[in-house]
């Protein structure tokens, strides 16, 4: 069904109008054209035939040819059809005539004959005093003896119309042809746009309902091609990040129901006595362990939320980076410990002073050395090094452990996208990284990752470096805070 607000209909009348002004444009400017080179040819034709006629009857008056000869040689040479010649003398008075018998001389027209015939020259497209105003004459002199009793030769005719005619016909044709193939032509392109874009709108709805499965024909390639293939990119995104989404929910569920049923337990054994009191330190270190982890999980999904309405602030100072790595190392040795992991630092010997964000940068080094942690085997080497290069601080962690696979590497950074399914229970929420990679944006930055599996990663990122405060071992006030 046609929508009469709908493109199609947009498209013809526009198409419509371009159209119209074309032609008429087009149309004016031939028909002037045509108008004036026809008026000019049968100047130059009705000049030639006077002369003609003129040099005839000349040469009839010398001879003494008969008026039926005359008439006759007369009737020949007259040229199209519908015409009327007379021979005049020197008052208008007609001596001769050929041609169409209902066209005749009024007296009326025989003063402006007279004013012709005493100019002596010849005269084109004189009126004719008919009530229709379609005849029209031409004279021109004899030139012939002064006794010579015929003095001009005059031509009376209807107007030369039927090539003006054949032209307007034919272009009248051509445009209905024109008008009628465009209009089918543009109503089939149109039709089939306006469908490709009905499918789309379709789809759209399709999706904005959770039907993330719709997939359009991208072709031919073309802008509402490409739109196709962005509105499935999105569909497929949106399907990838729903699947994130509903997996994050399900880890999610799982990571707090499993240390809330844990300290459940722990706590209703304290309660009933049931735990013996050497061991009560070691419970309440397990019931410490399993709060630190769901404080982290918190922590996490309040930060993307703070990102995502960007309400994250960054406080930029001068800071001592490596001092800040130790401490920060320092402070997840348990984690370290429990694992049978070593850590090394390596880099510059002297410290490397950065301008940053000191909580911020410690978030982003918190989450890449706990995923090192957790994708680590029990006894494998943790590396953290800080190097100069020109004006910016390279910091990179570096792990031995199960590594990423190469289809994964641009999507790790996807919020509640895991690359190690198999391994959730270890694996985190899948926010870490989404965190990295937006607070490095914030600071103008940005994290790579060098990864093969079996060989563990390297994560990387930079920062630019600034002189040390004075004293050199000056540190930032506040502390990092983990889990």
């Amino acid at each position: 069904m046609i929508r009469w607000n709908g493109i199609t209909v947009k498209l013809l009348l526009a198409f419509f109008a371009v159209l119209l002004i074309s032609f008429s444009a087009t149309s004016a400017v031939s028909f002037w054209f045509v108008r004036s080179e026809l008026r000019s040819g049968n100047a130059r034709f009705e000049r030639d035939q006077l002369s003609v006629i003129a040099a005839l009857v000349r040469t009839a008056y010398r001879e003494n040819w008969d008026d039926a000869v005359l008439r006759s040689a007369l009737q020949v040479s007259m040229g199209p059809p519908g015409r009327a010649i007379f021979v005049v003398d020197g008052s208008g008075n007609v001596l001769l005539r050929a041609g169409r018998k209902d066209l005749s001389l009024l007296p009326s027209d025989r003063q402006a004959l007279r004013q012709a015939l005493d100019s002596g020259v010849q005269t084109l497209d004189g009126a004719v005093s008919e009530e229709d105003g379609s005849l029209r004459w031409s004279v021109t002199p004899i030139n012939g003896p002064d006794d010579l009793k015929a003095k001009a030769v005059v031509i009376v005719s209807g107007p030369r119309r039927q090539e003006i005619g054949i032209f307007t016909g034919l272009f009248r044709n051509i445009f209905i042809s024109m008008l009628v193939t465009a209009v089918v032509i543009v109503f089939a392109v149109s039709r089939g746009m306006t469908a490709r874009l009905r499918n789309m709108s379709e789809a759209a709805r399709l999706i904005a309902k959770g039907r993330f499965d719709v997939r359009l024909k991208e072709r031919p390639r073309d802008e509402i091609g490409e739109l196709a293939e962005s509105l499935n990119h999105m569909s497929a995104e949106l399907a990838g990040l729903d699947r994130m989404r509903r997996e994050f929910l399900a880890n999610v569920s799982h990571d707090l129901r499993s240390p809330l049923t844990s300290i459940g337990g722990y706590v209703e054994a304290m309660i009933d006595g049931a735990i013996p009191e050497e061991k009560r330190d070691a419970y309440l270190g397990l019931i410490r362990e399993q709060t630190q982890r769901m404080n982290r999980l918190v922590n996490d999904l309040l930060e993307v939320a703070r990102m995502e309405a960007g309400q994250v602030v960054l406080s930029k100072v001068p800071y001592n980076m490596t001092e800040w790595i130790r401490r920060l190392l320092a402070a997840l040795h348990p984690d370290f410990a429990r694992r049978k992991l070593t850590v090394e630092l390596t880099g510059e010997a002297e410290d490397v002073w950065v301008y940053a964000d000191p909580d911020r940068i410690d978030q982003v080094l918190s989450n890449l050395l706990l995923n090192a942690i957790q994708f680590s085997p029990d006894g494998q080497t943790i590396e953290v090094s800080v190097e100069r290069k020109g004006k910016a601080a390279v910091v990179s962690v570096r792990d031995y452990g199960v590594g990423i696979p190469p289809e994964d590497l641009e999507r790790i950074w996807q919020r509640f996208y895991k690359s190690d399914k198999a391994r959730s229970a270890r694996s985190g929420s899948g926010l870490g990284l989404s965190i990295v990679r937006n607070v490095l944006e914030q600071h103008g930055t940005r994290a790579t990752v060098e990864s093969r599996p079996g060989a563990g990663s390297r994560f990387s990122f930079e920062l630019p470096v600034v002189d040390p405060k004075p004293p050199g071992r000056t540190q930032v006030s506040r502390l990092p805070k983990h889990g």
